[in-house]
């Protein structure tokens, strides 16, 4: 509670400061346009608690990706799931997924362009011409639809402009051998017809090195391409289509081992004790380990097409957004921590009775990740006296396969009582295709019965369908090495599974211009996630039975001000959020990673936002951002015990904040000389299991640059920045259910800088 007052108060203080800078300033601030509602609008007027980074802020914070935000918006909370550097896990107000599977969606949409990005995979990959990032806190179940309890993320692309050419050529470099390459041409083709292209490359090397075969942890090179044409056909219709591709070569961090795993008198209990002695444990982050097996990549491809067309007829726009995308991603995963070669937990092949006159041999395998969606949405958007309407019909399917074969290695480790000549194996394969498809249709209509007031009903039917066929293979061998017992354990099966969800999700609001620049709001909105299968769960029929939707219902109320001739604005959220049917993940007993999903239990959020933006005189921008949350989760009973259970939200810190203050010095003859300083802060997470606490931390990144240094032809602009300014060690994601370890952690990025150069016309 100490530090819950403390900065509260430091908060206020500098709310109080920010009203009275302001005050001196002569400067207004820029006005933030979002599409937020699917239409074009000031941020101002958006009845959301956002947070809206335009393209200057994205230069200037470095950000080129979804992973690139952590820790940049109080509320969010983004960490990279162990088995794929490429795969992040989205939390907004707590709210996310824990287990990224094929056959499970994510609680926070993810949106290119209005197109749904269905799969957590490949969200670390960089966007080509990235122009505008919005984060929308809450549910937004009426106009985004299903899984969008926590929030949705908009990544808005820079359009052809048909009036001008324009150029600009990015060079970076940098700590660790970082190479940045991003180039964008706009091509005007007539007064109504453009096309633009963009193509981005990166390389960088990893921060944790590997003494072992392969490459080394975190290195990564990944390349992207984008083609946007753009068509205003006549005054009242415009064609947009985009092609955009994506490609990134990776190698995954294994997670560090901190404590040893702890015995519970199960027959996990050998492996969890046959390991300790080979494993390496540490507290601080080890910049060095070594792999056993050879450290393969992992590759990722992403390709996709989006048309949307938009006839606008006086005071209605009828628009149409088809899109069609396609990834592959073929992911090694590599566990060990860092052991040596007599206990291993990898993909990587194996042979087993190497003396015997007929071994078995199993081959490496990289985790197979096929997905292609396609989407259709009609929308309709109007606007006419005291009244507006965004309604909308939208189509969905994805298909999907998550290939483990053949049969692979897992996890081996020698057996105490037998000696060192003898030791136990698990080899696994396994097969999942999902079918899916998705319906819905929404309106959202808003009537003013008077200048300062506006009351806006919305609502969505969905309804949803989920197919999955899962093949499954396990067997667990001693092997003597001139001999094999087993399989002592054997599972096989096939099974094939349906489920159709249905959902109405409403929102009410009402919003009120208590003067001209300031609004206040209070507004009820709904949203659901769908229901799906575990496979992580060995047993066929629990599998088949899958678990249900789950349901947020939240309550906010805000303000968004801009006072003092609008050099200081002021916004405010208050929440309260009511989770039902939570889908809670149950580690299954005697078992190492087997969990087994139910929907039981309801949760309790609460929270307040805060965003404050002023000028600190002329030349000084200040921007602050804080967010205070409190979660509960009520009423779980174990389902294999009865007895209450105690569960926590993994990643919802109590406070969170960032600070960001731009400084423009005195122009110069040759240029312009422009500083900022971020500073972030991410309160401790704690969950039911102490051992996978994470604890708080503060960042600190500063980048200087020079910019408008006049070519005969175009300009010039060169910037300096660091990241971790601190050298902060900080722990990104916990683990806990490796044989080795009670807790095994993912770090994160440790002090980096760099230069970029930029040429334009």
């Amino acid at each position: 509670m100490k530090r819950f007052t403390r900065k509260t108060i430091t908060v206020g203080l500098c709310t109080l400061c920010l009203a009275a800078s302001a005050a001196m300033a002569q400067r207004a601030l820029e006005e933030v346009v979002v599409t937020a509602q699917k239409v074009e609008q000031s941020a101002q007027q958006t009845p959301i608690s956002l947070v809206a980074f335009q393209a200057d802020e994205l230069e200037t914070l470095g950000i080129t990706n979804v992973g690139d935000i952590r820790a940049q918006v109080p509320n969010f909370v983004i960490d990279q799931f162990p088995s794929s550097n490429q795969t992040l896990r989205l939390f907004i107000r707590g709210i996310g997924i824990t287990d990224v599977q094929v056959t499970q969606d994510p609680a926070v949409g993810v949106y290119l362009d209005g197109v749904y990005l269905a799969r957590s995979t490949g969200l670390a990959a960089d966007v080509a011409d990235l122009e505008r990032v919005e984060v929308l806190r809450g549910p937004q179940g009426t106009l985004y639809g299903r899984n969008t309890t926590g929030g949705a993320l908009n990544l808005v692309t820079e359009r052809p402009n048909p009036e001008k050419i324009a150029f600009a050529q990015v060079i970076g470099t940098g700590k660790r051998d970082r190479l940045l390459l991003r180039s964008s041409l706009n091509l005007p083709l007539n007064a109504r017809h453009a096309v633009k292209i963009a193509a981005l490359g990166k390389r960088e090397d990893g921060f944790v090195g590997n003494d072992g075969p392969g490459g080394n942890y975190g290195d990564i090179k990944s390349e992207g391409y984008r083609i946007d044409w753009r068509w205003l056909t006549t005054e009242t219709l415009s064609l947009n289509y985009s092609w955009d591709k994506s490609r990134i070569e990776s190698y995954n961090y294994t997670p560090q081992a901190v404590s040893p795993g702890i015995p519970a008198g199960t027959p996990v209990d050998a492996a969890i004790i046959s390991s300790q002695r080979f494993v390496p444990y540490g507290e601080r982050l080890f910049e060095r380990l070594a792999t056993n097996a050879p450290l393969l990549p992992t590759d990722t491809v992403i390709e996709g097409h989006a048309l949307t067309l938009a006839w606008t007829a006086q005071s209605w726009t009828l628009k149409s957004i088809s899109a069609y995308r396609e990834m592959e991603d073929l992911s090694y995963i590599d566990f060990s921590s860092g052991a040596s070669a007599e206990y291993r937990v990898d993909f990587s092949g194996i042979s087993l009775g190497e003396n015997s006159a007929a071994p078995l041999d199993y081959e490496t395998v990289r985790t197979q990740l096929d997905q292609d969606q396609f989407s259709q949405e009609l929308q309709l958007i109007a606007d006419w006296r005291n009244f507006d309407l965004v309604a909308g019909l939208y189509y969905f399917s994805e298909e999907a396969r998550e290939n483990w074969f053949p049969m692979h290695h897992i996890f081996s480790f020698p057996l105490i009582e037998t000696g060192d000549s003898a030791r136990a194996v698990n080899i696994r394969a396994e097969n999942n295709v999902i079918d899916n498809t998705a319906i819905a249709a929404y309106g959202h209509f808003g009537w003013s019965p008077r200048d300062a007031w506006k009351v806006t009903l919305g609502w969505r039917h969905s309804r949803d369908e989920r197919k999955v066929n899962r093949l499954f293979q396990q067997d667990n061998f001693v092997d003597y090495g001139s001999n094999i017992i087993g399989p002592f354990e054997s599972i096989d099966f096939k099974a094939a599974a349906a489920k159709n969800f249905s959902d109405n999700s409403f929102s009410f609001m009402i919003e009120h211009d208590l003067a001209e620049d300031t609004r206040l709001y209070g507004k009820l909105a709904e949203a659901y996630k769908s229901g799906g299968f575990n496979t992580r769960d060995p047993d066929p029929d629990y599998f088949s039975q899958g678990f249900d939707e789950e349901k947020n219902r939240t309550l906010e109320l805000g303000l968004k001000a801009e006072w003092l001739q609008r050099a200081l604005r002021l916004n405010a959220a208050i929440f309260y959020s009511d989770v039902k049917d939570m889908q809670l993940n149950f580690l299954l007993p005697n078992s190492i990673s087997d969990t087994r999903v139910f929907n039981t239990g309801s949760a309790k959020l609460s929270g307040i936002e805060l965003e404050a933006v002023s000028f600190l005189g002329q030349n000084t921008l200040l921007r602050v951002n804080y967010a205070y949350l409190h979660s509960e989760i009520e009423d779980v009973n174990d389902p294999f015990t009865g007895d209450p259970r105690s569960f926590g939200f993994d990643n919802a810190p109590r406070n969170s904040a960032s600070v960001n203050l731009d400084y423009q010095l005195p122009r110069v003859s040759y240029g312009n000389w422009s500083a900022n300083l971020n500073a972030n802060f991410v309160d401790e997470r704690n969950t039911s299991n102490t051992l996978l606490a994470i604890d708080a931390y503060s960042l600190l990144n500063g980048r200087l640059s020079l910019s408008g240094v006049t070519l005969p032809v175009g300009e010039l602009a060169l910037s300096a920045w660091v990241k971790n300014a601190l050298d902060e060690e900080y722990v990104n994601f916990t683990i806990g259910n490796l044989p080795h370890a009670s807790r095994a952690v993912l770090w994160g990025e440790p002090r980096t800088w760099g230069f970029d150069l930029k040429y334009s016309f």
